[in-house]
């Protein structure tokens, strides 16, 4: 049994961070060979876990992927290149992570708008090679898609605003993601749409007003997340 330098907690369990404070171990001078001593008090993880899926994953990913060699295979045959395909293909990757880890899974509704939002943006950004106007993406697609998902996490937070550690975390996603698009076109062209001026300005407010009032919880939910 380990006992933290710290806390002066006793972890029953191998571990190299405490559970309780989430400090170093190791830092702290404990050696490595004492926490490979200490015993784990659960199972190891199945090697190549991403294998053993339902039967629906692996009956969908079996279609796509032989969707994704016709596609490209058909395309480099007749235009030379590869250009139509990775928007279809973006749009198959966005509704299994739809149907799978949107509709099938049990996490926080916030949790499941942030996921949404990561995914349309990869759909949208693979769009940007054949579109006549391409800048669209960061004036108009982009933009919609964060500041709807922020203006719907908000209200969410809002309504449980008694419990608002459990999505400060994913806030703070959307309203990060709600700044891409003002600072593409600001790389770009040095101007911004007013679509993306008014999301990352929401973004900005957002941002500073989680910092202000709810710091403290921001950081203990970084620790408790991602042990800094």
């Amino acid at each position: 049994m380990i006992r933290c330098p710290y806390c002066q907690v006793d972890i029953a369990t191998r571990t190299e961070v405490c559970p309780l404070c989430h400090k170093s171990l190791t830092e702290a001078g404990v050696a490595k060979e004492e926490i490979k001593k200490t015993p784990l008090d659960f199972p190891k993880k199945a090697h190549l876990p991403w294998l053993a899926g339902t039967l629906f994953d692996k009956v969908y990913l079996l279609v796509a992927l032989n969707l994704a060699v016709v596609l490209i295979v058909a395309e480099l045959l007749v235009m030379g290149k590869i250009y139509f395909s990775w928007f279809i293909l973006s749009l198959v990757a966005y509704f299994y992570v739809f149907l799978r880890f949107t509709l099938r899974q049990d996490n926080f509704f916030p949790q499941k708008v942030v996921g949404q939002a990561v995914i349309l943006s990869i759909v949208a950004l693979s769009t940007r090679r054949f579109l006549p106007e391409p800048e669209i993406i960061f004036e108009l697609m982009l933009p919609i898609i964060y500041l709807i998902s922020l203006i719907i996490i908000g209200i969410f937070l809002i309504i449980n605003y008694k419990n608002p550690s459990r999505y400060l975390l994913n806030v703070i996603t959307i309203a990060l993601l709600g700044l891409l698009p003002f600072t593409a076109d600001m790389l770009e062209d040095a101007t911004a749409h007013p679509l993306a001026i008014a999301t990352a300005v929401l973004a900005g407010v957002t941002l500073i007003t989680l910092i202000i009032f709810y710091a403290r919880v921001i950081i203990s939910e970084l620790k408790r997340n991602f042990h800094v």
